[in-house]
């Protein structure tokens, strides 16, 4: 019956691609079941049987790039768009390969001189992904798996923060941030688009214009607070990746305006360079359009590329881990006990014990502890920026409880550990 099916879904859409894709974008779910999706969709085309495939196409388009809604909350399943594997799963009619079902056709009309004609058949989604990930393209967060050891966006899942651009003259305070969002209808505009335009692409993202509104009478907002605005970023809108927006409208001697629209995009923890680009909106004379106008047509200039280079920059970058150095000493007042000895609480020697702990919690096992004499023990280790087992970022904060947990273990309530963050080094003192 497989071998039936299969036979007569090769026959009806094996052809070669002579065009341009026309696809529709109105599949609907009918049904679903564990990992497989039943859906509905339309194709128009002179004939009959080349609308069948256009719409089995269209299907598969929209599940891939569009997202279907009532399907991972409508996020398309890929990240980034491969036009390579995109041309071969339809031009060698790959995607025979996923459909799990004989191709009815629910309805079919004519529409000029061409005919549309609407499918129903059903997708092996496990299947599906699988054959993504094999091609190494980013799958959407929320279509993430369950294999942990996935090095990709998909297994991380990190947070956007997106925020706008501030020059240093117009201030360096949360206060700044809101009063140029505030007066500056563009960039709050600017803000909106490309905020949404990280949804559609799959990430988590957190609304910084709306945390702006609510922190007007926030304890933050006092005049005599001295937090800066990186810490107040971290405390109100704690993410992985923060993403600075800028919207620049110039008007031209030929009184042309248009709108360069910036993006950056850092690492939260080490302030690491992801991805950067400008995107204009091209140039309009002045009255004609609007400025949200302008940001709209550079917004629709976004390229792929972007969101692919943030990525792999960002894989890479967890992939690493960041170094970390960690001085150990003793404080003056401890004379009973040293480095070189047996940790009071296990009775083990405890540069063994740190050795072995240093092992297990180094990124890659990547650690140098050789620098020591018993009073003094210099480490240099690659620290993981995200936590796999609870899929979320691991922060220096992180790093340093587990230091303190493990000092605990040795000493128990013989001795007590310091721990002090400076950047990215850890001071320890047992006292």
């Amino acid at each position: 019956m497989i071998r039936k099916v299969f036979a007569a879904i090769l026959f009806l859409l094996v052809s070669t691609v002579a065009s341009a894709q026309n696809f529709s974008t109105d599949a609907k779910v009918v049904a679903q079941d564990g990992n497989t999706v039943t859906v509905r969709a339309s194709g128009t085309a002179e004939k009959k049987k080349d609308a069948q495939q256009q719409a089995i196409k269209s299907a598969f388009h929209t599940l891939f790039h569009v997202g279907v809604d009532g399907v991972k909350d409508g996020t398309p399943m890929m990240a980034v768009e491969r036009k390579d594997y995109d041309y071969r799963f339809y031009s060698e009619s790959r995607f025979v390969n996923f459909i799990t079902t004989e191709v009815k056709n629910v309805e079919d009309h004519k529409v000029g001189k061409n005919v549309r004609v609407t499918v129903q058949f059903t997708i092996d989604l496990k299947s599906l992904i699988a054959d993504i990930q094999l091609n190494k393209i980013p799958v959407s967060p929320s279509w993430g798996v369950a294999d942990r050891q996935t090095a990709s966006t998909t297994a991380l899942k990190p947070t956007i923060v997106i925020v706008p651009f501030v020059k240093s003259s117009q201030g360096t305070d949360f206060e700044a941030y809101r009063k140029v969002v505030e007066n500056t209808p563009a960039l709050k505009y600017a803000l909106d688009k490309v905020t949404q335009e990280f949804s559609k692409h799959g990430y988590k993202t957190r609304n910084f214009i709306s945390q702006l509104r609510n922190a007007a009478n926030n304890e933050m907002m006092r005049t005599d607070s001295q937090t800066d605005v990186r810490t107040m970023l971290t405390q109100q809108l704690p993410g992985d990746i923060i993403i600075t927006v800028g919207a620049d409208i110039r008007t031209d001697a030929s009184n042309q305006q248009e709108c360069n629209l910036s993006i950056e995009a850092v690492e939260a923890q080490t302030n690491g360079n992801l991805a950067v680009a400008t995107f204009p909106s091209g140039k309009y004379y002045k009255g004609k359009v609007s400025d949200t106008e302008l940001v709209e047509y550079a917004v629709k200039n976004i390229k792929d590329d972007f969101f692919a280079q943030m990525t792999s920059a960002f894989e890479r970058m967890v992939a690493e881990g960041r170094e970390v150095y960690m001085d150990i000493t003793l404080a003056t007042s401890v004379t009973d006990w040293d480095f070189d000895e047996d940790s009071p609480a296990t009775g083990d020697n405890f540069k063994d014990a740190l050795d072995e702990w240093l092992r297990e919690h180094a990124h890659n096992s990547v650690y140098d502890m050789n620098n020591n004499t018993d009073k003094y023990i210099h480490v240099t280790l690659n620290v993981p920026l995200w936590n796999q087992e609870r899929g979320r970022s691991y922060t220096l904060s992180n790093f340093s409880s587990d230091v303190k947990k493990f000092f605990k273990a040795q000493f128990d309530d013989a001795y007590k550990a310091t721990v002090t963050a400076q950047g990215q080094k850890l001071e320890i003192i047992i006292k």
